[in-house]
Parts: C-alpha cells; sequence; structure tokens
C-alpha cells in the first residue's frame, strides 16, 4: 500500500484477492521530480505563510517573551531556533557538559550552522575536550577561546544573539529562550568585555 501511495504500484482485485503489481522501474525519476515540485510548491505556500503571520503579530513581534523548553527533545527544538539567527552567536560553554549531551547530535547541529555560514564565537572552560573541539575552528566557522576552569566553572550553555538569548542546562535537561531587545543588548556589551579578557587569559596559559 505504500508503494501505491508513491505511484510505484498499482492494485488489482482479482478473484477476491487483492495484488499489486510493480510499476516500470523508469517511473521512478518521473515520481521523484512530481514529489520535488511538490516540495517546493510546499515551500512557497509556507513562506508566503510565515509572511502573512509576521503581518498578523504586528507590534506583537516585539514583546518580550520567555519560553521553557523541557526534556531532551525540548533541548534539541531550540539548538534548531537558533539555526535562524541573523548575526553571529555570543557564547559560554563547557565542552564537557556537550560531550554529555548527545555528542552525534550536537555534531552534526555544529556542521548544519557552519553550512548556514552562521558565526559562532565561545568562551569555554579548559577541560580535557576544550583542546579537541578548538582544533575545528575553522572547518565549523567559529572561534573558541579557552579561559583556566577556576575562572569559569560553567556548565549550562548560553547563547546571546539578535534579540534573543538562549540558556541550555544540558544536565538537568531543560531550557530557555529570553526574547528581549534590552536584555540581549546589555548581555552583548557584557559578552565582548569577557571576550577581550578571554584572549589575555589564553596568553598567558
Amino acid at each position: 500500500s505504500r508503494l501505491v501511495e508513491m505511484e510505484l504500484a498499482t492494485m488489482a482485485v482479482e478473484t477476491k484477492k487483492q495484488t499489486y503489481h510493480a510499476e516500470p522501474l523508469e517511473k521512478l525519476p518521473i515520481v521523484l521530480e512530481k514529489r520535488a515540485l511538490e516540495t517546493a510548491q510546499q515551500a512557497k505556500q509556507a513562506q508566503q505563510l510565515v509572511s502573512e503571520l509576521k503581518l498578523v503579530a504586528g507590534h506583537s513581534s516585539k514583546r518580550p517573551r520567555i519560553r521553557l523548553f523541557e526534556g531532551e527533545q525540548g533541548i534539541k527544538s531550540l539548538y534548531e531556533v537558533t539555526l535562524l539567527s541573523k548575526e553571529e552567536i555570543r557564547s559560554f560553554s563547557s565542552t564537557d557538559s556537550l560531550e554529555g549531551f548527545d555528542p552525534a547530535y550536537l555534531h552534526q547541529y555544529y556542521r548544519r550552522r557552519a553550512g548556514r555560514n552562521i558565526f559562532i564565537k565561545a568562551i569555554i572552560n579548559d577541560v580535557p575536550s576544550a583542546r579537541q573541539y578548538k582544533g575545528q575552528d575553522v572547518k565549523l566557522n567559529r572561534e573558541l577561546r579557552i579561559v583556566p576552569f577556576e575562572k569559569m566553572n560553567v556548565k549550562p550553555e548560553t547563547y546571546v544573539y539578535d534579540n534573543k538569548v538562549a540558556m541550555f542546562s544540558l544536565k538537568e535537561r531543560f531550557a530557555v529562550l529570553i526574547e528581549s531587545q534590552d536584555i540581549a543588548d546589555a548581555l552583548k556589551k557584557l559578552y565582548d568585555l569577557a571576550w577581550d579578557q578571554a584572549k589575555i587569559m589564553e596568553k598567558k596559559a
């Protein structure tokens, strides 16, 4: 029945029995082309819908908002949201915490983020996995600065970008997204001060 839905087989009733007949193999490219066209049309409709929803949201879109994401899937949902960033991401993180979450998903996420040309700079604490992460900076479109563990024993990951602050508690399995231009702008300024200091600490180490 799945092949019938895909138009790669037909069903017939013969002597009170349902029989299935395969379509010619040459039909497969035609079916795939049809599906690709349908997907493109759906994407175009979705984009139009997004534009319409933005108009409906209107003035309310600039109001501060706080959202809670629970569980492993909730955390991953928020990571997906960050792929919509329109500017570079500023981050505090611990690579050990990241490796203790779902490294397969996160490393795939890093590649996808880099593929979308979203640059990230992160201040990370000096743990065994930090050097390995830093070695992939160029490939993953990022810059990491490693600071002494005792200076920044931070486990949750924090992203600051656009008008958003995303915080991921990977150990406790929840995340929070704050949408506020004032808060995001303030944290960006504080982050930039920390970023400059991190460069000094990294040179001394």
